[in-house]
């Protein structure tokens, strides 16, 4: 029976988070970072448009989230592509909205946007959504009043890189 000699832990290590919210650029790798934890996500879709009967907007999807390991080199550069969100539905019965763009990061999977809400119905003006995690990014009209209006626009999608110095 022998004894095993585990070396003693490193230095505490620092964590980073690199948010981007523009669109057909490149990252720059820092120095000594082998890998990258990237979360992409998609552009939420847009909401539909209201016609004049009388109902609430009908919401677009959340963009997809894609969260995965990608082998890098120092000092190299990556590029990427934030997905758009979804444009508003227009102010009458068949303003479906537009659906959200596709997030990529090269060596990683990409995150598909959020399909377009279906036009539906009357409201007030949708508000834009945000950008950010899960379905907080789509576009949501906000209903109760009679009157044609138009939808709310979806949230960009955004992509975030973890990694280790």
């Amino acid at each position: 029976m022998g004894i095993s000699v585990f070396p003693a832990p490193s230095a505490a290590s620092k964590t980073r988070f690199v948010t981007t919210l523009t669109s057909g650029s490149s990252y720059t790798v820092p120095a000594g970072v082998t890998y990258v934890n990237a979360t992409l996500v998609g552009g939420g879709g847009g909401s539909g448009g209201m016609g004049n009967t009388g109902a609430i907007s009908q919401p677009g999807g959340g963009g997809q989230i894609i969260t995965t390991n990608v082998s890098t080199t120092p000092g190299g550069t990556i590029s990427y592509g934030i997905g758009a969100g979804g444009a508003a539905g227009a102010n009458n019965s068949s303003g479906t909205g537009g659906n959200g763009g596709t997030t990529t990061f090269t060596g990683a999977t990409s995150a598909l946007g959020g399909g377009g809400g279906p036009s539906y119905g009357a409201g007030t003006n949708g508000n834009a959504g945000n950008a950010g995690i899960c379905a907080s990014n789509a576009g949501v009209g906000v209903g109760g009043n009679s009157g044609a209006v138009t939808g709310g626009a979806g949230g960009a999608g955004q992509i975030i890189l973890e990694y280790w110095l």
